[in-house]
């Protein structure tokens, strides 16, 4: 008789320690780092609001953020991808707990799947400015004739670069840092002037380019109005970006 009381406690202990989880996730706020499948990074922010989940998540190597929809019952989530007509595209399901989440993202679709696996982090998701459209000048024109135009069009960000030498057109991903709480933009499709390497190194070592392959990918320090590139290197690891411009620091700034 004592064994059996002692277990009917032990699982109305049980019991209740789920009812306690389930309560506590009806209401919060918070961010998860993860990956779908083995080697696709992302980063979710969540909101629970009584079993209604809202918020978005983006990739790590393209930082654009996708809204997210759904519902959570007795820790189960159904959460569905959002494209910008808010079109549902993909189906997130699994269970969520105060440990993270477990489950499968599917495209609805392609029917594409992959496992996917989110824990908790209480670094802040460095937000992308609200004001990013619109075109970005030089403040020195006469040493950096340069301009940038950036759009947004079917949830895709693409850019316009004019120089005195070059009219370009591209694509835009950006790179969030949690630790440094900084968000980069990357402009992609701009070859660089030069890239010398680090020339402490000798010229049979692999990390000497010696301009065999020039990089194709411009990033910039992006901030509210502002992009700020550093464009050239120093003695110990030369390299140009933008040759149409004779200054170190590229200061990009919003006029419109």
């Amino acid at each position: 008789m004592k064994n059996h009381f002692s277990c009917l406690l032990f699982i109305g202990f049980i019991v209740f320690a789920d009812i306690v989880s389930a309560t506590n996730l009806q209401s919060f706020n918070g961010n998860f780092t993860g990956k779908f499948g083995r080697k696709i990074g992302v980063v979710f922010s969540l909101k629970n609001t009584r079993g209604k989940l809202s918020g978005f998540y983006y990739y790590e190597n393209i930082g654009a953020e996708i809204r997210l929809a759904g519902e959570v019952i007795n820790g189960i989530a159904t959460v569905y991808e959002l494209d910008y007509l808010n079109v549902k595209r993909a189906k997130i399901t699994g269970k969520l707990t105060k440990d993270g989440f477990n489950g499968k993202w599917e495209s609805l679709s392609s029917k594409k799947a992959y496992p996917i696996r989110l824990i908790p982090t209480n670094k802040t998701i460095p937000s992308l400015p609200h004001n990013l459209i619109g075109n970005y000048q030089v403040d020195e024109q006469d040493q950096c004739a340069l301009s940038v135009t950036i759009s947004k069009s079917k949830g895709q960000y693409r850019y316009h670069f004019y120089s005195s030498t070059r009219n370009l057109n591209g694509k835009i991903t950006f790179s969030r840092s949690l630790d440094e709480n900084l968000v980069y933009i990357d402009f992609h499709g701009i070859e660089w002037d030069e890239d010398s390497g680090d020339v402490t190194k000798d010229n049979n070592e692999e990390s000497f380019s010696g301009n065999e392959q020039l990089p194709t990918v411009v990033q910039g320090l992006l901030s509210d109005g502002e992009i700020v590139i550093q464009n050239t290197g120093n003695a110990m690891n030369r390299y140009v970006k933008i040759g149409e411009c004779d200054l170190k620091y590229i200061h990009l700034k919003r006029v419109k």
